[in-house]
């Protein structure tokens, strides 16, 4: 693999004022032209140079007046893939476009192995991911580990202007359950996989499998960067998040003078189909990445404005046809982030608004095929508080190593109804959740939830909110825990 040492060298050596080259003769027309040397000039030093032990220091003697010719003590430069522009002034180094163009065409050599191709750009390829691991526990369930999710991330730099960035989703540790004695298949997700090309920075554009951008739950849903371990119940079913989809689009950032920021998603994507429930809502009918259920394709988009650091609001929208009749699923989403010291509020409200139709597109021996008319309007929303702080008597017995851990307390309030038109213990669900986490490292989180749920009453009643009596008398409880990691 051709070692490339030019943008290494020049920054190590030089300043960019500093970098001149001087041209050689032209030899004759009938001799082949030797390749351009391009010299630098020594590094620059305070110190006296270094002496033969034993020898006395010479005299210097006044150096004749000459033409300057090129010196050759500082670090030669591998010129494989360099284009020189001869100039009035002398050759002009060429840095991005003609070693990347020099590096691919290492790769795309289809004489050379797929390894001798890959190794190309072994340089420009970061793997990492994240993991969660989770307790769950309470009256009247079955207590339960789960290796929720395993997610592997490969980012790779195509040139200076082009990138591409992949999730790869284990969940269940590939084996989500058992049946008569027999483990179940799991589920291996390509849940993202963009290319992306930088036009400007407030134009990029964007292909493949996008995180749907209706609020800012889905798009920044790692669970490393979360203070809870179960994520908000109206952001796995109204949004369904893990929320991917196969389309197109573009997205940037504008500064708006000193502190103002705004920033925007817009993107053409299949979209959702009829498998639209109650109690679920819209999680099964995320879209196919192989084929679409009608050529109507939807649309989406999010803006976001942060007029200060630390503050930001976004208005989302999505809507497309979700059968072949055409029918339409409409949302907007309105979030908010605040930060202030350790302190930081966020929230999220969602509204979904569904043209008539009915539940299509399960197998037939699927007991959700049930072709009953989709519900018309569905709710959800969250509100989440988290001080995060530290306990400085504790280092005294804590291992020196853990004296900057951060703990949070979080306390967050939600709620969903998938169906606004009827009550149901599926469709109408609160939730008011207490934690508490630790952070040795920010790569690296305990979290502790306890989670108090109430629940509506089929046909009679909605679940009852936390200001009202019912709430706390028919609550149900469920402790969770769960290790994050980064790495």
């Amino acid at each position: 693999m051709r070692t490339r040492t030019l943008a290494g060298l020049l920054l190590w050596a030089l300043s960019p004022a500093t970098v001149l080259a001087q041209t050689t003769t032209a030899s004759s027309a009938a001799a082949p032209e030797p390749a351009p040397q391009v010299a630098l000039p020594p590094l620059p030093s305070t110190a006296p140079a270094a002496q033969a032990i034993d020898e006395p220091e010479p005299v210097a003697e006044p150096e004749p007046v000459s033409e300057p010719k090129p010196e050759q003590d500082g670090p030669e430069l591998d010129l494989d893939g360099l284009r020189l522009d001869d100039g009035g002034s002398g050759p002009t180094v060429s840095t991005t476009v003609a070693e990347d163009r020099s590096d691919y065409r290492a790769r795309t050599d289809n004489s050379k192995s797929a390894v001798e191709r890959a190794s190309s750009i072994i340089d420009r390829t970061v793997l990492g991911g994240y993991g969660e691991h989770e307790f769950e526990a309470g009256p009247g369930k079955v207590s339960r580990f789960r290796a929720h999710r395993y997610v592997l991330f490969i980012y790779s730099k195509v040139t200076d202007r082009i990138s591409v960035a992949t999730e790869v989703e284990f969940e269940f540790a590939g084996s989500p359950g058992k049946r008569d004695g027999t483990l179940g298949f799991g589920e291996v997700l390509l849940e993202f996989s963009v290319v992306d090309l930088n036009i400007f920075d407030w134009l990029i554009a964007r292909a493949g499998i996008i995180l749907v951008p209706v609020g800012t739950f889905n798009v920044r849903h790692d669970a490393p960067t979360r203070d809870l371990s179960a994520r908000p119940i109206a952001y796995t079913t109204i949004v369904p998040s893990t929320w991917f989809e196969s389309g197109a689009g573009f997205y940037g950032n504008f500064a708006l003078g000193d502190s103002q920021r705004l920033g925007y998603e817009f993107y053409v994507v299949n979209g959702l189909d009829a498998r639209i429930t109650d109690g679920f809502g819209m999680r099964a009918a995320r879209g196919s990445h192989f084929e679409d259920n009608n050529h109507d394709k939807a649309v989406v988009g999010r803006v976001a404005y942060s007029p200060t650091l630390g503050l930001e609001f976004g208005l989302s929208g999505y809507t497309g046809a979700y059968d072949k009749a055409k029918n339409r699923v409409n949302m907007v989403n309105l979030d908010f982030t605040w930060r202030r010291g350790r302190l930081e509020l966020l929230g999220e409200a969602v509204l979904a608004l569904i043209d008539s139709g009915f539940v299509e597109g399960f197998s037939e021996t699927s007991a959700s095929n049930t072709r009953d008319p989709v519900p018309e309007t569905m709710l959800g929303f969250y509100l989440q508080a988290n001080y995060h702080f530290r306990i400085p008597p504790l280092w005294k017995v804590m291992p020196s190593w853990l004296q900057g851990s951060t703990f949070t307390g979080v306390l967050r309030y939600e709620g969903k109804d998938t169906n606004t038109a009827v009550s149901s213990r599926l469709g109408d669900q609160r939730r008011l959740t207490a934690g508490l986490n630790f952070r040795p490292v920010e790569a690296y989180v305990l979290k502790t939830d306890f989670q108090l749920d109430s629940y509506g009453v089929d046909g009679v009643r909605a679940a009852p909110d936390i200001w009202t009596g019912r709430f706390w008398s028919d609550m149900e409880f469920t402790f969770m825990t769960s290790v994050a990691f980064l790495f």
